[in-house]
């Protein structure tokens, strides 16, 4: 295999993820709308820890740095947090809906 080929493959996956980030950002609004009918918190601190653990033993498994996959799911976190603070503007505002459709 060529190097283009293996760029080729490697945009390929780059492109997944984004796809990836992009559905889990959509699910942001339906978690936003099961917190505010359970009376939680947009931030889950204990949720939270248990998503980066997660992660972090899945890394482990797959022989990854589980450091570095932890810093990824915290961006990925954040994303969701600023989403829903985002999504409960709105709603505020009188546009609750989420753009996003599953």
């Amino acid at each position: 295999m060529e190097l283009a080929d293996h760029r080729r493959e490697v945009k390929e996956i780059d492109e997944l993820i984004v796809g990836l980030i992009e559905k889990r950002l959509c699910l942001a609004g339906l978690i936003l709308e099961a917190k505010i009918s359970q009376s939680i918190a947009i931030c889950d601190p204990e949720q939270e820890e248990k998503v980066l653990d997660r992660a972090a033993d899945l890394a482990i498994y797959r022989d990854i740095d589980p450091g570095a996959v932890r810093e990824i799911f915290n961006i990925l976190i954040r994303m969701s947090r600023e989403r829903q603070q985002e999504l409960l503007g709105d709603r505020k505002g009188d546009q609750g809906n989420s753009p996003c459709q599953m």
